[in-house]
């Protein structure tokens, strides 16, 4: 993967060691998991709000029918000579009242749509949100920190595996030391540039991002 002209940065997605990957991946699908699950629940609660808007539905339709029919009934009782418009008057107004149901059963169906698609994301987007929140920042943590250490392995051979020779040396705590030093004198074989001490301490850093080092 390049990001930039001449400069490749492999992105280490997942460690050498079998026991960390698994884990990696059992922790993505789980992950993974979690998501598809709230998003379908998501989906499934809108659904269940949405099927709220029925009787909307049915009353737009009444509504729609009735403005249609009494609107008709007007119109024909207002060829009627003389009397025409007086006796259109009340069905003028049914159909009005036809209208105006169908209105409001329209805007009752609106806002269910709006509560559905509003109660749908909230009971998805919070739990997916709590565990991204947690799992994502140490996935990229890792990617980052591992994919930098892979690029300072391949780049640096010897020196590469010095550098984190340094680094387990100041960092790793003192009974991984002893454990990593047995019997032998760290600092002697550091400063000796002894190679099983130089691997060793190493192995210390390598091991907590579940890498390999260039030597095995």
């Amino acid at each position: 993967m390049r990001l930039l002209p001449g400069k490749a940065w492999d992105m280490k997605l997942y460690a050498d060691r079998p026991v960390r990957t698994a884990n990696q991946l059992l922790g993505d699908a789980l992950v993974v998991g979690w998501v598809a699950l709230w998003i379908w629940a998501g989906l499934r609660l809108h659904d269940l709000v949405l099927g709220l808007a029925a009787p909307g539905e049915q009353a737009e339709e009444a509504g729609r029918t009735l403005e249609r029919s009494l609107g008709d009934a007007a119109q024909n009782v207002g060829d009627v000579p003389f009397a025409g418009d007086a006796l259109r008057t009340p069905f003028d107004e049914g159909s009005g009242a036809g209208r105006d149901l169908a209105e409001a059963a329209q805007s009752y169906q609106d806002a269910v749509a709006d509560l559905a698609l509003l109660a749908g994301v909230l009971i998805a987007a919070a739990p997916i949100a709590i565990v991204l929140a947690i799992w994502l920042p140490r996935r990229i943590n890792w990617v980052t920190t591992a994919s930098a250490a892979q690029r300072l392995l391949r780049g640096g051979g010897e020196s590469g595996e010095d550098l984190f020779a340094l680094r387990g040396l100041a960092r790793q705590p003192l009974h991984q030391l002893a454990r990593a030093g047995g019997s032998a004198d760290l600092m002697t074989g550091w400063r000796n540039r002894d190679p099983d001490t130089v691997r060793a301490l190493a192995r210390l850093e390598l091991d907590e991002l579940g890498l390999r080092s260039p030597s095995g």
